[in-house]
C-alpha cells in the first residue's frame, strides 16, 4: 500500500512535515510523519478493556505457573528467546531454520548464512538486554546498544550502527524502493526524531493511570512510528515490549513470544500500526496487541505443563524399569 497523504486527517496522531530525498540524481519532494507525544489517557471500548483484563490474567497465571513448578524459569526462557529470534527475524523477511540456528550455536566453527547470523545476533541482543536491566532502564541508549549487537557482521552494519539514524529512511514493498512507492515515511533525522525519542523514553518511565499492558502496546506503536534506526526497528521494538512486561511486573522472565503471533498476521500487524497514525485507531491496535499477549501467554503455559508432564512420565517409566544413576539425572534436566 502506497502512503496516501490524504488519509492523515484531523484524527491522525501526528503531523506531516515536508522532506526532500535524492533519488537517481534528482530531488524528490514528499512528506514524513512525525507522531505526537503519547497520550496520558485513552478512551477504549468495553471489548478492548476485556482483552486487556484477559491478557493480564493469563500473564499472571503464566508467571505463577513458572514460579511454582519450574526449578528455574530460565529453563523455559532460553528456548523461548530462540523461538522469538527465529520468528521476529522472519517477520522482517529473514528466514533461518531453528535447527540450523541451534547447530550454529553449539558449533561456532560451522559456516553461518546471513540469516543465521541475524538470528543469533538477536539472541545475543536479548541476553544483553536482560543483563543490562539491572543498570540501564529502557531508553534510547539501551535501544542503540541492542541495535549495534543486532547488525554486527551483517549487510546492515554501517557507520550508523548503534546510533540514532542521521539519514531519512522509508518503509516500502521492497528494499531500495522510491520514496513515491513508500507505505510509510517516518520522521526525518535530527531534532524532530531526537525529541520524539526523548519523549518516548520519559513516557515509558513516568507514573500514570494507564494499565501496564496499554502502556506496552502504546509504547510499541510509538517506537515503530519513530523508526529510529536504519535497520532492526521491528525486532528491537518487539524486544523492548517484552522488557516492559518484565519492568512493569507482569512477568519475571521473558517467558512469552510475541512475534509468532504477529508473523502469521503480519498484514494486520502493519495495517493496525498505520491506522493509529492515520486516524488514531488506538482501540483496534490495543485490542489486537492484548489478544497477542493472551494467546502467547496461554501457549507458553501449555508448553510448561507439557514439558513437565513429559519429564514426570519419563521419570516414572525409568524408575518402574529400575533404571538408576545418571539416566535419572539427565532426564530431569532434558527439558532445558
Amino acid at each position: 500500500m502506497i502512503v496516501d497523504l490524504k488519509r492523515f486527517g484531523r484524527e491522525a496522531t501526528g503531523r506531516l512535515v515536508p522532506i526532500s530525498v535524492e533519488e537517481a540524481g534528482r530531488q524528490v519532494d514528499h512528506a514524513a510523519f512525525v507522531p505526537d507525544p503519547l497520550p496520558s489517557t485513552l478512551e477504549l471500548s468495553a471489548r478492548t478493556w476485556s482483552d486487556v483484563a484477559n491478557a493480564a490474567h493469563l500473564l499472571g497465571r503464566l508467571d505463577a505457573l513458572a514460579k511454582e513448578l519450574l526449578p528455574n524459569p530460565m529453563l523455559v526462557a532460553r528456548p523461548t528467546i530462540r523461538r522469538e529470534a527465529v520468528s521476529t527475524s522472519a517477520l522482517e523477511g529473514t528466514f533461518a531454520p531453528a535447527a540450523e540456528v541451534l547447530s550454529s550455536e553449539i558449533d561456532e566453527e560451522l559456516p553461518r548464512s546471513q540469516a543465521v547470523t541475524e538470528v543469533i545476533n538477536f539472541i545475543h541482543a536479548t541476553e544483553h538486554a536482560i543483563e543490562r536491566r539491572a543498570t540501564l532502564p529502557i531508553s534510547t541508549r539501551l535501544a542503540c546498544e541492542l541495535q549495534r549487537i543486532l547488525v554486527v557482521g551483517t549487510a546492515s552494519e554501517d557507520w550508523q550502527a548503534g546510533q540514532v539514524r542521521q539519514t531519512q529512511v522509508i518503509i516500502g514493498p521492497y528494499k531500495g524502493c522510491s520514496v513515491l512507492e513508500a507505505s510509510y515515511i517516518p520522521p526525518p533525522p535530527g531534532e524532530l526524531l531526537n525529541d520524539g525519542l526523548s519523549a518516548w523514553e520519559k513516557w515509558i518511565r513516568a507514573e500514570g493511570d494507564l494499565h501496564a499492558l496499554i502502556r506496552v502496546a502504546a509504547a510499541h506503536y510509538q517506537f515503530e512510528a519513530l523508526h529510529p534506526f536504519t535497520d532492526g526497528n521491528g525486532r528491537i521494538g518487539r524486544l523492548i515490549a517484552i522488557l516492559q512486561l518484565i519492568d512493569y511486573g507482569l512477568l519475571t522472565e521473558p517467558l512469552i513470544n510475541l512475534s509468532p503471533y504477529f508473523e502469521v498476521r503480519s498484514d494486520q500487524y502493519r495495517y493496525l500500526l498505520r491506522e493509529v497514525s492515520t486516524r488514531g485507531a488506538w482501540d483496534e491496535w490495543i485490542s489486537y496487541f492484548c489478544q497477542a499477549i493472551a494467546e502467547q501467554a496461554a501457549d507458553a503455559g501449555a508448553l510448561i505443563r507439557a514439558l513437565l508432564a513429559w519429564r514426570d512420565s519419563t521419570l516414572t517409566m525409568l524408575r518402574t524399569t529400575r533404571v538408576k544413576g545418571v539416566a535419572i539425572a539427565v532426564t530431569e534436566k532434558l527439558i532445558e
